[in-house]
């Protein structure tokens, strides 16, 4: 494996806690499950145009709604859904901070407006990251190539120079097919042990 250059991370399921799983389960009295709650995220146009910035949170909250027949308001909905993100997991930015001065650290993920306002205002990730990489602003969503490529292009590294680490299984395997060195991983420990791994150490680590 070529030495990595740049340590590229989603952020819901690997650094930031994430609900949404269960907050749509109970939403939907038990109906939406995970598979269906993955299911939506990857094939409803209502998703893609949230995550690629087509579209308003109020109005991807009507069309959810409206996709899975939740007996609740739009308004309820985006109120629940702006809690999904519950923020950093325990150590997650003092991990960060201890790779920085040896990597260069982005972030990637889909995303909307609600949750990038908050990522800058509330948990300034523009701090903890070199660069960040948010889909609505890109026009482009994991998994598809052309947002991987994108990612590449803008660090002005080679694809296998970076190594990036999802909970989402189909967005590692689309960017392994790029070329970027993926790990799939949910949580801080299985990160950490990924990390080790690949060989990437902070300061305070010893090899």
């Amino acid at each position: 494996m070529t030495t990595p250059r740049v340590l590229l991370f989603d952020l819901a399921g690997v650094l930031l806690d994430f609900g949404g799983v269960e907050s749509l389960h109970a939403l939907s009295k038990g109906r939406v499950d995970a598979d269906a709650f993955a299911r939506f995220w990857s094939r409803s146009p209502w998703a893609d145009a949230l995550y690629c910035g087509r579209c308003s949170p109020e109005a991807f909250a009507a069309g959810a709604v409206d996709e899975f027949s939740l007996a609740v308001s739009p308004a309820e909905f985006l109120l629940a859904f702006r809690a999904w993100l519950r923020g950093p997991y325990p150590g997650a930015f003092e991990l960060l901070g201890e790779l920085r001065p040896r990597y260069q650290l982005a972030c990637l993920s889909n995303t909307n407006t609600l949750d990038v306002q908050r990522f800058r205002d509330e948990l300034r990730l523009q701090d903890a990251f070199d660069r960040c990489f948010f889909s609505n602003e890109i026009g482009l969503r994991k998994p598809d190539a052309d947002c991987y490529r994108c990612v590449v292009e803008g660090l002005g590294v080679r694809a296998d120079e970076i190594v990036f680490f999802d909970d989402s299984l189909e967005c590692v395997d689309g960017a392994r097919a790029v070329g970027l060195h993926a790990q799939q991983v949910v949580g801080l420990d299985e990160l950490r042990a990924a990390l080790r791994h690949v060989n990437v150490v902070g300061d305070g680590d010893s090899r």
